[in-house]
């Protein structure tokens, strides 16, 4: 009767596979090797590249509000200088001449000091 329970062992051996341990779950721990890996490449490559478009945007949108606010300077201190300029006896009132040539010589400084500024 040895002999038949020896048989009869193999063939309950080969009609039930062992249950994995814990140890023996290989296709768990590959899978989540994967997911793991791909997170921290996905991490490393779009992370970086959200930031800097992120970044790109504001500085585009900071970019355009500082333009507008340049114009928007610029048309102030000309409509300044032309009240300024009114109160001269040799300016008519509403001329502008003068505030633009007074605007075109700061501007003419400024690139002249920028101009020598690159030179050296």
């Amino acid at each position: 009767m040895a002999g038949n329970d020896k048989i009869a062992k193999m063939a309950e051996d080969q009609i039930a596979p062992p249950t994995p341990t814990p140890a023996e779950d290989w296709p768990a721990k590959a899978s989540s090797t994967v997911v793991q890996y791909v997170g921290v490449v996905r991490d490393k490559t779009t992370g970086p590249a959200l930031v800097a478009s992120r970044n790109a945007v504001y500085l585009l949108a900071i970019s355009l509000i500082a333009i507008v606010f340049l114009i928007l300077l610029l048309v102030l201190l000309v409509r300044l200088l032309v009240s300024a300029t009114a109160l001269l006896p040799f300016v008519e009132p509403g001329e502008t001449w003068l505030a633009y040539f007074i605007i075109g010589g700061v501007f003419l400084i400024g690139g002249a000091w920028v101009w020598r500024k690159k030179e050296s």
